[in-house]
């Protein structure tokens, strides 16, 4: 129970750390932030614009975007200086990066010379570990296991960092690296998304919640054998 807490306490940290690096270069180049959540489901607990959920595993940050907003009638002066599709393509694809970049830097602050090799092999791990959830995944979650166990809570926040900031960086829309790829590829910025942009964003979701209970499927099979 106390690893599993563990997990618990660095992931909602971690998370933390994410969103909020989004947040703050977001409002660094001007842009404003409509609502910060973590994690998902029921809400718990709100300030602001900081929204609180029952599962802490992930989140998100919602920046005013006229796409989705719409433009009123009325607009004041300036109504679009601080939307986020009225930015320059550099500033939207860095924005989504900056949460990834968090995580890498607090994964070579506490992992030091392990962080660089622990995030290459994430990208690997994941996939192999969703792709063969019951062998390969249930050994991985088994050395993460053990890994807690033998290390203090500083270490373990090191290399669920490098390995959540490979996993952000994965070409899924529901990702860091999907999103920005989708900004870099995007003709107009300004423009409402196309029906391919709705369609690309449903099969990722899709392939991001296979993933996920291939993971969660790995986990079971662990726990269960114990």
């Amino acid at each position: 129970m106390l690893t599993f807490l563990k997990f618990i306490a660095a992931i909602a940290l971690l998370v933390c750390i994410h969103l909020f690096a989004m947040a703050a270069l977001g409002r660094w180049w001007g842009i404003a932030v409509r609502k910060v959540s973590l994690g998902f489901g029921p809400r718990l607990w709100s300030l602001g614009i900081f929204h609180l959920h029952a599962l802490p595993l992930g989140g998100s940050v919602q920046f005013k975007d006229t796409r989705q907003e719409g433009v009123p009638f009325d607009k004041p002066p300036g109504y679009f200086d601080d939307a986020f599709d009225h930015k320059p393509r550099a500033v939207q694809v860095l924005i989504p990066l900056a949460g990834v970049a968090a995580l890498v830097v607090v994964a070579l602050l506490l992992r030091q010379g392990a962080a660089v090799p622990s995030l290459v092999h994430g990208f690997a791990q994941f996939l192999e570990g969703a792709l063969d959830p019951l062998s390969t995944g249930r050994q991985l979650v088994e050395g993460a296991d053990a890994f807690a166990e033998r290390h203090v809570f500083l270490p373990l926040l090191g290399m669920l960092a490098a390995k959540m900031a490979a996993v952000n960086l994965l070409p899924l829309p529901a990702l860091n690296g999907g999103h920005a790829l989708l900004m870099l590829v995007t003709r107009d910025l300004r423009a409402p998304p196309a029906a391919w942009h709705h369609k690309l964003a449903v099969a990722g979701v899709l392939i991001w919640v296979v993933m996920i209970a291939s993971w969660l499927s790995a986990i079971l099979a662990y726990v269960e054998g114990r």
